[in-house]
């Protein structure tokens, strides 16, 4: 049995005006569509973790998000091959999810800004997130997505 504890990682929701996801691709994974998310530094808080991500993924500075809700929806993985940084660390993931409102325009993404971890993007439809994340993370979305869903129906999303 291994005694390695999960990694805390927050995974966002970004939506544009129109309600549309973004989604990234990997940059060294073609084909591979997913929410941005990282890992938590234990010196900041789970928000700043949030935004802290956002710029560093999307390129965008920090004002052009919004914090609007932390989902319900969490997801616990283990790594299938761990990467680097985890070995002898975390066995997994643990994930919580967040809606994020963009305030900026697609200009303002700017995949290579920082370090590129995606290489491509785009504003993808709550029923088509399914159709194009990586089969592997879609247990963990599902949930999330319908709480986006139930938040957009009900008219709660600003």
């Amino acid at each position: 049995m291994n005694s390695l504890p999960y990694r805390p990682n927050v995974c966002m929701l970004i939506y544009n005006p129109q309600y549309r996801l973004f989604l990234g691709e990997r940059a060294n994974s073609p084909g591979v569509w997913q929410f941005p998310q990282g890992g938590v530094e234990e010196s900041s808080s789970l928000e700043e973790n949030v935004l802290r991500e956002l710029q560093e993924e999307l390129g965008a500075d920090a004002e052009k998000f919004r914090i609007v809700t932390r989902l319900q929806a969490t997801h616990q993985y283990e790594f299938a091959t761990p990467p680097p940084y985890a070995i002898g660390r975390w066995i997994g993931q643990q994930q919580t999810f967040w809606v994020v409102k963009f305030l900026g325009t697609d200009r303002d993404i700017q995949l290579d800004r920082y370090h590129p971890e995606l290489g491509a993007w785009k504003w993808c439809s709550s029923d088509e997130v399914p159709k194009v994340a990586e089969p592997r993370r879609l247990s963990g979305y599902l949930p999330a997505l319908k709480e986006f869903e139930a938040l957009l129906q009900s008219g709660a999303l600003p």
